[in-house]
């Protein structure tokens, strides 16, 4: 990750890791889950203190860069996604990776991650 760009021999789509780790919050409780580590068109990695359950569908919300919030008028994007995956992080880390596929993206939610990946993703 630390080149800004993710291949996975399992995955057709290069994940973009951005330059900011922005906050996912559970809809249902209001607490933040994690934090996503990269992302792109179908799915996304989320850093969280604990693994979380597998398949389980959420109803998330993703913070937007401030930037992208004034522009947009929101300053979270609601998404609902079903983790896939969870593994601890790399040795002497103290989180867990946890893959996500989102779930029935309307149009905005697309066109948000799109902007994201276009503006705010690291060089590489």
């Amino acid at each position: 990750m630390a080149e800004g760009l993710v291949l996975n021999e399992q995955r057709n789509l290069v994940r973009r890791e951005l330059i900011y780790y922005l906050k996912v919050t559970d809809r249902h409780t209001g607490q933040e889950l994690g934090r996503m580590g990269d992302v792109h068109a179908e799915g996304m990695l989320v850093f969280t203190p604990e693994p979380l359950a597998t398949p389980t569908v959420y109803k998330l919300f993703l913070e937007l860069p401030k930037a992208m919030a004034k522009e947009e008028g929101y300053a979270e994007l609601p998404i609902q996604a079903e983790s896939l995956w969870s593994r601890p992080g790399p040795k002497a880390s103290n989180y867990y990776e946890n893959g996500f596929r989102f779930l029935d993206l309307p149009s905005q939610a697309q066109k948000a991650i799109r902007r994201l990946t276009e503006i705010f993703a690291m060089p590489g």
